[in-house]
């Protein structure tokens, strides 16, 4: 009989570390069973800048989560997030005779050609994290999803190359070997994030996954596979920030504040009201405008929304998404984000939450956990695109490839 097996997502962002733990049953319905969050003490955007205090934050984190779940971590298959100014993509291109064209084309062929494509030269600082196909195209016709088992003489593959700094990658790593943590696998965020608050048909369709964290992750998708990824150094973490200079507070205060009463667009406080808050000086509380905390965030949040639609406009050069905007993370929650994302972008934009897994609300509503639940997705979809520096990209390349076509 089938057994339980668990899997565990760290998600490193901007403002928090967050683990999460998943159940799957016998029956292949899987719940979400422990979680716990810590401060980024150690990090900075997602990057190991000390070693020590980074790896107290993972270790909290960690241990609330498994606490929760009665379980180690080390002992499942992890699923960790990468993200930062360091990520970057490249267009790769192979081309390959097939082996065998009467018996169609094989995995054999595929694994060739996708070897192809990521022949670049690579500066020694840089290394592939994903590689990723957009398309296949046999003897010339264009658009194939799945090409094994047809019939061909010459296969190519276009595929979006995610690229990330080698030390960056390698210090998550130390963190991770520090807690033992060995049967891991890293992925871009954005990419997580898109398994769990993006549904199929947007991404066929073309939309924008904007996560609104500390910092602000966009990735564009079109016809079903990420197509564009950016890190955007304002998201709300600035926000708090404005709002602590703003009001003159602290920026604990400022963050409470903000999540307790904030809003995107000032004209949205029709009747004003009085809010009390730290004075940053020490000497007791005050009394601030709860009008002029929402004229303090909406000059930062539209600058956010700004800069997103400019990149998003150069990404797809004149096609349009259908699918529109997918507004997901911590900044999402402020009353009106999604109004004002609408009126800058001129697409649809719908609020995106981690609820495509069983789980207790305080995860599955809450966006700010879009990207641990997307990373256990991912894991649980068997789509391994990096494996641990030593075993090789290609060492799981069957798996990689039953992920994409299945």
């Amino acid at each position: 009989m089938a057994k339980t097996t668990r899997t565990a997502a760290i998600d490193i962002g901007s403002t928090k570390v967050a683990c999460v733990v998943a159940e799957t049953d016998a029956g292949k319905k899987t719940s979400i069973i422990g979680y716990g969050t810590a401060p980024p003490d150690g990090f900075k955007q997602g990057v190991v800048v000390n070693l020590d205090r980074a790896t107290e934050s993972v270790t909290s984190a960690v241990a609330a989560a498994e606490d929760m779940a009665g379980g180690k971590v080390k002992a499942y298959r992890t699923f960790v997030g990468v993200s930062g100014e360091h990520i970057k993509h490249l267009e790769g291109i192979g081309a390959v005779p097939v082996r065998k064209p009467a018996k169609g084309i094989g995995q054999r062929d595929v694994e060739d050609v996708i070897r192809q494509a990521q022949t670049i030269r690579l500066p020694n600082d840089e290394q592939i994290l994903h590689v990723i196909p957009t398309q296949f195209i046999v003897d010339g016709q264009k658009g194939i999803r799945n090409p094994l088992g047809l019939f061909g003489v010459r296969l190519e593959v276009e595929a979006l190359l995610v690229i990330g700094a080698v030390t960056a990658i390698e210090n998550i790593y130390r963190v991770l070997e520090r807690l033992d943590i060995r049967h891991r696998f890293l992925v871009l965020q954005a990419l997580a994030c898109s398994f769990a608050v993006c549904e199929e048909d947007d991404k066929e369709l073309g939309c924008a996954l904007v996560d609104l964290g500390g910092v602000t992750e966009l990735s564009v998708y079109r016809e079903g596979e990420i197509r564009f990824v950016k890190s955007l150094k304002v998201g709300a973490s600035n926000i708090t920030k404005d709002v602590a200079i703003g009001l003159r507070t602290t920026f604990g205060q400022a963050e409470e504040v903000k999540c307790k009463h904030g809003v995107a667009m000032a004209s949205m406080v029709e009747q004003d009201e009085t809010l009390e808050v730290d004075d940053a000086s020490g000497r007791g509380t005050k009394q601030v405008s709860r009008r002029l905390l929402a004229s303090i965030i909406e000059p930062r949040i539209e600058e956010t929304l700004n800069m997103v639609d400019a990149e998003v406009r150069k990404a797809v050069t004149g096609e349009g998404l259908s699918g529109g905007v997918v507004l997901t993370g911590g900044g999402s929650m402020l009353q009106g984000a999604d109004v004002l994302a609408e009126q800058i972008t001129g697409m649809p934009v719908k609020l995106g939450l981690p609820d495509r897994l069983i789980g207790p609300k305080e995860v599955t509503k809450d966006p700010r956990f879009a990207t641990a639940v997307g990373l256990l997705k991912y894991g649980l979809e068997g789509r391994y695109l990096f494996e641990m520096p030593g075993s090789g990209i290609w060492e799981k390349l069957t798996e990689d490839i039953r992920g994409w076509f299945s």
